[in-house]
């Protein structure tokens, strides 16, 4: 069963569609409805269920390496598992990592002025 991805011209996402007649269909953005795309030469790729996909996030070398402290070790798992579900965990999820995204530079740029002496500790003369 063939995969036909296309590119929204309007908003400018990726829609997936399962075609079994090319000549009886037509071509729509899954998220903003326009009719506006441009077919994608896509790679070859086999769709999970979402069983199996689940499954995968079992895998304990997913969760190797994992600092639940440090920002940027939970941003590569959660880029991981939005590579894996894609499109399933929707717009808000994207909305989420970009603020956390936001929110991680923000703390980190604030531990580089301490760190540079700036931290409010006791100078002795």
């Amino acid at each position: 069963m063939p995969l036909y991805e296309y590119l929204c011209l309007e908003c400018r996402r990726i829609s997936e569609h399962l075609v079994f007649r090319e000549e009886d269909f037509e071509p729509y953005c899954r998220r903003c409805g326009s009719r506006r795309v441009k077919k994608l030469v896509s790679r070859v790729r086999v769709r999970l269920s979402l069983d199996t996909r689940l499954e995968r996030m079992t895998d304990p070398a997913l969760w190797e390496g994992l600092d639940e402290e440090d920002p940027r070790s939970v941003k590569r798992l959660m880029d991981r598992m939005g590579a894996e579900f894609g499109d399933e965990l929707g717009d808000e999820f994207e909305e989420v990592m970009s603020e956390a995204e936001e929110e991680m530079e923000k703390e980190l740029s604030g531990e580089k002025k301490d760190e540079d002496g700036d931290g409010g500790g006791d100078e002795e003369d």
